[in-house]
């Protein structure tokens, strides 16, 4: 079974969908997960706030948790991740992004956002020394960097590290 940790439109969900997994997309917005509910598919979405998640331990062999963590407080990411450590079954796999630290995108002062589109919001960037110790609980990992620009803003950055983990 795949969980998809902060499914969003749910993409990455009916792609693993679509590779015959059977999938459970959460999210902590209630609007989200009643909106794909609606739709004609096999995935379980459920709302998901706070912790303890309602999982079981070594639930899935596969967790995606992709542009999730890096909008939460550091202590937060990392119970977070803990939870989704004991959820994933032995040789598990994880698999996410992280906003790396060369962002300048998202214009973080004090780790609030300053876009328009999403003004007040909370994130953290992270050094590849900072994901590897975010990552150091699982067996392996591999980590993997990723950065682009918005289309006619060459001089900001979208910055993102991508991991697969093993339990």
């Amino acid at each position: 079974m795949a969980l998809d940790f902060g499914c969003g439109s749910g993409r990455h969900s009916f792609a693993l969908e679509r590779e015959e997994y059977k999938v459970m997309g959460v999210d902590n917005s209630k609007v989200t997960i009643d909106s794909l509910n609606t739709l004609s598919s096999n995935v379980q979405f459920e709302h998901w706030i706070d912790l303890p998640f309602p999982v079981s331990e070594k639930q899935f062999g596969l967790i995606l948790a992709w542009g999730v963590f890096h909008y939460n407080k550091r202590e937060d990411a990392k119970k977070i991740r803990n939870a989704l450590y004991e959820a994933l079954d032995v040789d598990g796999s994880f698999i996410g992004s992280i906003r790396a630290a060369n962002d300048t995108h998202l214009k973080l002062k004090d780790g609030e956002m300053n876009l328009s589109d999403l003004s007040g919001g909370y994130a953290e960037l992270y050094t590849l020394d900072e994901v590897k110790d975010f990552l150091s609980p699982f067996s392996s990992v591999e980590i993997g960097y990723s950065e682009r620009t918005p289309l006619g803003k060459l001089d900001e950055r979208i910055c993102h590290w991508f991991f697969l983990a093993k339990k």
